[in-house]
């Protein structure tokens, strides 16, 4: 009985944990990325983790170019299509619903005039923006070929090791200042697009966002992936319902984390002091270990709705096989 009270109280901690954090970020999904945690992996499988990321050095939006001359651009026309298509979807979800309404055809085309000429003005400040910033991006790209070409990239003292850590993060923060203020800039175009509004028009709230995944990023659906994934796997834990492959999908989740943080000795950066001490197994992989239990027992048949499952569903199949093979 002591081990059936200790495996229920694991799974429902387990199951708290989880759910938790999968609430937390439903709530705060304004707030929430992945972005960071993954950008910060480490270890033999970080190069995977930073392939989720889309344009992690910027290469695609702030893509350099140059002419038969030399002369030097960026092309930006992956950041503008992006605010065209911004502009479209504004002017599509405002435009006049009355269509008995003899003024509609006017404010209509009012609405989509005021609207292109604002993404003009935008479009034309992006491109003063980048050519303003030209040479230090152009620099920047030549500092991450040769970062990228080095050939201590392979080699593994721990000076080394430092050294490649401390250049990526800087090249990183340096390409995210430009991606930053574009996206200033994106944000004060979808402010001034709503500022074209009038107050009926205003009644109708935001654009809303696409529930299409295939039209998200590569980082929002992954975002979005994360967050209901936690929220499920902690809610069937909490409620011992399918266990096992709640707990088998927890702890697949917790491999991935064990993945980008691994606790290998000579991996660069160690972990901060204040998270203790860890070798190979660190709290993450006791968590996962932890799930891999609750999986392979019946724990969710145990104060839980697999109790209901098993005997209803489960056990008569078994049942039912069971006495053909006897007969």
């Amino acid at each position: 009985m002591l081990a059936v009270a200790a495996l229920v109280a694991l799974r429902l901690a387990l199951g708290c944990h989880f759910l938790y954090e999968g609430v937390w970020k439903i709530k705060h999904h304004d707030e929430f990325t992945a972005e960071p945690f993954l950008t910060q992996a480490k270890g033999p499988m970080a190069g995977f983790f930073y392939m989720m990321i889309p344009d992690i050095d910027a290469r695609q939006r702030l893509h350099v170019e140059a002419d038969a001359h030399g002369k030097k651009s960026i092309d930006s026309s992956g950041i503008t299509t992006r605010w065209d298509e911004i502009r479209r979807e504004f002017v599509d979800y405002y435009r006049p619903t009355n269509s008995a309404d003899a003024a509609a055809p006017a404010a209509q085309e009012r609405l989509e005039r005021d609207a292109e000429r604002t993404y003009s003005k935008f479009c034309d400040k992006l491109d003063n923006y980048l050519k303003g910033n030209l040479d230090d991006i152009a620099a920047y790209f030549g500092a991450l070929d040769r970062f990228e070409n080095n050939k201590e990239r392979n080699q593994e003292a721990p000076f080394q090791k430092q050294r490649r850590w401390e250049r990526m993060m800087e090249l990183r923060r340096e390409a995210g200042k430009w991606i930053n203020d574009i996206e200033d800039q994106e944000a004060a175009f979808k402010n001034s697009l709503y500022g074209l509004l009038d107050q009926q028009q205003r009644l109708r709230g935001q654009v809303p966002e696409s529930w299409n995944p295939f039209s998200w990023n590569r980082i929002e659906q992954i975002n979005f992936m994360v967050t209901y994934s936690l929220t499920a796997i902690g809610l069937c834990l909490m409620l011992g319902f399918c266990t096992p492959l709640a707990a088998l999908g927890g702890a697949a989740f917790m491999c991935f984390v064990v993945m980008t943080q691994p606790a290998f000795p000579g991996i660069y950066p160690p972990d901060p002091p204040v998270v203790g001490h860890a070798l190979l197994v660190n709290k993450d992989f006791v968590e996962m270990v932890a799930l891999l239990a609750v999986a392979a027992t019946a724990a969710g048949r145990w104060g839980g709705l697999d109790y209901f499952i098993w005997n209803l569903v489960i056990n008569p199949i078994l049942s039912r096989k069971a006495k053909k093979k006897q007969a």
